[in-house]
């Protein structure tokens, strides 16, 4: 379920981002502007960068380098595999640590003309990298459970 969560709040997103540059555009053409129309799609869209990687991450369609596991016996493809999860595991933790200091960081500073805190922007980032986290560590015990 809560995939299908996910999965339909990035689609809610993107048809938001879509529908406000539309409207954004037509209300400029008619010379009445939304000139924060700009901030919000950009806010949306860090948001939906987010929960789309998180969402490319639980399929395997995430851009990789496959040049040794190809060519290697499946035994070893895993282990490499493995490999590779932890040490992005690695550098996720190491980002979530910084990420959650930048997010209070970033409260006292405004978006533009919304005047909301870009602290609510920013919390995108410890966000998605605790559900890459999950994703991660699930695929790591689907890897290691498949290898007995």
């Amino acid at each position: 379920m809560f995939h299908r969560l996910e999965f339909a709040l990035a689609t809610l997103l993107l048809a938001a981002i879509v529908g406000l540059v539309g409207i954004a555009a037509v209300t400029r053409v008619m010379g009445a502007p939304i000139i924060w129309s700009i901030e919000v799609a950009s806010a949306m869209f860090v948001w939906l960068v987010v929960l789309a990687v998180d969402l490319a991450m639980r399929r395997d369609r995430h851009f990789g380098l496959s040049l040794l596991t190809d060519s290697a016996p499946p035994r070893i493809r895993r282990w490499i595999e493995v490999a590779n999860i932890l040490i992005v595991m690695g550098l996720l933790v190491y980002l979530l640590y910084y990420a959650v200091i930048n997010v209070p960081l970033m409260h006292r500073r405004m978006l533009g003309a919304l005047q909301i805190p870009k602290s609510y922007v920013h919390l995108a980032i410890p966000v998605g990298i605790a559900l890459w986290l999950r994703t991660l560590a699930g695929q790591l015990w689907t890897r290691i459970r498949d290898d007995r």
